[in-house]
């Protein structure tokens, strides 16, 4: 018996997305006077993981771990179209590297060692197993039916504007419009890797370490953001020409079909 996900790959995506806004808003709303000790870092966190935990629980639920490509071994030749990705990685690195004051409770700020651990472990890797296996997973693999095209630009416009969750963090609108502008393009060009690479392990390994130097950027300096703003356009454009690729392959197998299905051959 095929699930909603496969029955209703849009309307199930549209719906994820508004559900990850509403649990935010919900969680925010529960948390802040439950433990009001907690900074909007603090509530993050701890939003972060359960986020974790029931797309993990999703993913368990679907059965899904092969469909969503965990299990499947790495396209070796594809691996090229991950550079422009790890020049994104590499480029907070060669503007120099800074650790931020990171406080999780009012009025405390945490120690260096615990600073790295929270912004490693807590926020990197719970970000990259989450948004990976969701996006890149779960709604990728869903869509796929509608085409390469869809399936790899709606999971990423919804990428982008899920993260409207940093306002209802407390965050302002000037920090998430630019943010969206750039992780928009981003999610264009993972999707399209995705499909190349077979494998999703990849791209929650550039994820996560995306975030770790990102996180620990010191410079934001012209260069480095009209830099950043470069590669992120590269991997825009570089995303949409391989999605444009695959559709076209994609849309000849589905005429083909239709052909066969319309002029069977005789036996």
């Amino acid at each position: 018996m095929t699930s909603i996900v496969e029955r209703r790959p849009v309307v199930f995506t549209l719906g994820t997305a508004i559900a990850i806004v509403a649990v935010t808003v919900a969680f925010r709303l529960l948390v802040a006077p439950l433990l009001p000790w907690l900074t909007l870092d603090g509530v993050g966190l701890v939003l972060n993981w359960v986020f974790v935990l029931l797309v993990v629980g999703l993913v368990a639920w679907l059965g899904w771990w092969e469909k969503i490509r965990l299990t499947a071994p790495v396209n070796r030749r594809a691996l090229v179209y991950l550079l422009p990705f790890a020049a994104l990685v590499l480029l907070p690195v060669a503007f120099g590297l800074r650790i931020p004051e990171v406080s999780l409770v009012t009025g405390e700020v945490l120690p260096v060692w615990a600073t790295l651990l929270v912004l490693v472990v807590g926020v990197a890797l719970g970000a990259a197993i989450l948004e990976e296996l969701l996006f890149r997973g779960v709604l990728l693999r869903a869509l796929e039916s509608r085409g390469p095209l869809v399936a790899g630009i709606l999971p990423a416009v919804l990428f982008g504007l899920t993260h409207v969750s940093k306002i209802i963090l407390g965050g302002s609108v000037a920090e998430w419009l630019p943010s969206m502008l750039l992780i928009i393009p981003l999610g264009i060009g993972l999707a399209a890797v995705t499909l190349r690479l077979g494998s999703l392990w990849p791209l929650v390994l550039y994820h996560f370490t995306q975030d770790v130097t990102g996180l620990l950027a010191a410079s934001q300096s012209s260069l480095y953001v009209l830099s950043t703003l470069g590669l992120v356009a590269l991997v825009g454009v570089m995303g949409l020409w391989l999605l444009w690729q695959d559709h076209r392959v994609f849309r000849a197998e589905r005429l083909a079909a239709a052909s066969d299905i319309n002029d069977p051959k005789p036996t």
